[in-house]
């Protein structure tokens, strides 16, 4: 299967989906909103809120680990 003919089936599939049933003001708000959006990456909290839980996952462990080395004589 090659690339044209995924874009056929594509385009035979899009002619059969329904038109959009929106007013003009939210088709604007959502195409405002989508521009917003575009090309400005990932927020800083996708990166933030990992890096706190492994610091706190990994000092529980390293907790963990020295509470069974404590219990060995």
């Amino acid at each position: 299967m090659t690339h044209d003919d995924d874009a056929a089936k594509l385009t035979a599939l899009g002619r059969e989906l329904p038109g959009i049933d929106l007013d003009a003001e939210s088709a604007a708000r959502i195409a405002r909103r989508a521009r917003q959006d575009v090309g400005r990456g990932p927020s800083l909290v996708r990166f933030i809120e990992p890096a706190i839980t492994t610091v706190l996952v990994t000092s529980y462990l390293v907790w963990a680990i020295a509470k069974v080395f404590e219990a060995f004589p």
